[in-house]
């Protein structure tokens, strides 16, 4: 039911550089919400987020362990890439409430486009800052990164960068 949410919230989107959600999709700058429809991570909430979230250090203490995404990163990396050309990335991140360790939550994300990995890096730490600063809700954080982080970016960040 999720990924059939996820997929109307795709139908019809157009990027700025005129890519379509299937486009964005084929060049893994959006996940295919199929697969990757973003998972929350139920230990965090509205009420312990100076403990979790906003907790300077705390993502380290439930990131998963380094094998575990890199086995997951060579599964994902597509063909004709290599495996430096992106990370594993959070949908949902984890400084966001997003499961830390949910293949559902996790895909691989390209460098090699001006909607790369390190771009969505960018909105997730400001919507972090945000949300503990109490100026959104941890749900208006999620809903900024999925299902299409790219509006979530222009809504808390700005125009989206050009070649």
């Amino acid at each position: 039911m999720i990924a059939l949410i996820f997929a109307a919230a795709l139908a019809g989107y157009v990027a700025p550089d005129g890519r379509t959600a299937d486009q964005l999709i084929m060049a893994h700058v959006l996940p295919d919400p199929v697969v990757t429809p973003g998972v929350i991570n139920p230990a965090i909430n509205a009420g312990n987020l100076k403990d979790t979230v906003c907790k300077p250090g705390w993502t380290a203490t439930v990131r998963p362990p380094t094998p575990y995404t890199n086995k997951l990163k060579v599964q994902d990396t597509p063909p004709g890439s290599k495996v430096a050309d992106g990370e594993l990335d959070h949908l949902l991140s984890i400084e966001d409430g997003g499961s830390p360790d949910s293949p559902q939550n996790l895909w691989w994300m390209t460098y090699n486009d001006h909607y790369s990995a390190r771009v969505k890096d960018v909105l997730e730490t400001k919507v972090k800052r945000l949300v503990c600063a109490g100026t959104i809700t941890l749900d208006q954080a999620r809903a900024a990164l999925a299902p299409n982080w790219l509006i979530g970016y222009q809504q808390y960040v700005g125009p989206l960068p050009k070649d």
